[in-house]
């Protein structure tokens, strides 16, 4: 019987392996998806810093273009003033160069609000360029490795079930099956109680009797938690599975 306790023991650490790798496969695509989702807004924010920034830029070439566009107008009309012959010519073109004259005023006042602005959408865009490099850098091996833990998933299940297959024949078909009818019935798939010194069930921590612990202890027969169901085995100072 203590040889049948001593193999349902490591049984019971393979099938958790099973169970860690099963959580694992239904696990790992949302974490890598979640993964996936920080890069891709990182990248985002990064495209939207880079756009208001080009923006930014723009506007302020545009500026300096219309102020050009209004300079070359001004020295044009200032030059046809040489040749009007009409008080209407003289006033139109007087209102050309006040207009001319309004729009340079109003892009040199406006620059200087556009080229800080340029500057630190510039300085934004940067930033965000760095952000997501870091952020890409830590994500995307995270990811990779997930990825790879996945696509192994099933081989590392097929050769923790031959493991398995080797223990099971080596166990009482009996203490098995009650095992096995306890482990299908629990989602952690936890069935053993190893129990020390501590006098206590490990799985639902009941108190335990002297007259239980020295039947846990003889290891003559198979004894479960009234609590919880969980089958005893006395595992001595040992740490507790």
């Amino acid at each position: 019987m203590l040889r049948d306790f001593e193999n349902l023991v490591l049984l019971q650490e393979i099938d958790l392996r099973i169970i860690e790798q099963e959580l694992a496969k239904k696990q790992f695509p949302a974490m890598v998806n979640e993964l996936e989702q920080t890069v891709e807004k990182a990248k985002q924010a990064m495209e939207a810093a880079v756009n208001r920034a080009t923006e930014a830029g723009n506007n302020l070439l545009s500026l300096d273009e219309q102020a050009v566009q209004a300079q070359a107008g001004l020295e044009r009309s200032q030059t046809r003033l040489n040749s009007i012959k009409t008080n209407r010519e003289y006033d139109a073109v007087h209102a050309e160069i006040e207009t001319q004259k309004n729009i340079i005023h109003s892009s040199e006042s406006r620059k200087k609000k556009l080229t800080d602005e340029a500057e630190q959408q510039k300085a934004g865009a940067e930033a965000a360029k760095q952000e997501f490099e870091n952020v890409k850098n830590e994500n995307e091996p995270k990811s990779a490795d997930l990825k790879a833990k996945i696509a192994s998933i099933d081989s590392v299940i097929a050769a923790i079930m031959k493991e398995r297959e080797t223990v099971t024949p080596l166990i009482n078909k009996s203490i098995l099956r009650t095992y096995d009818l306890i482990r299908k019935r629990r989602k952690q798939g936890r069935v053993i109680s190893c129990i020390t010194e501590a006098r206590t069930c490990s799985v639902c921590y009941k108190e335990l009797e002297p007259q239980i612990m020295n039947e846990i202890k003889r290891s003559s027969k198979l004894i479960m938690c009234q609590s919880c169901g969980s089958i005893f085995i006395w595992t001595e100072n040992k740490d507790q599975k």
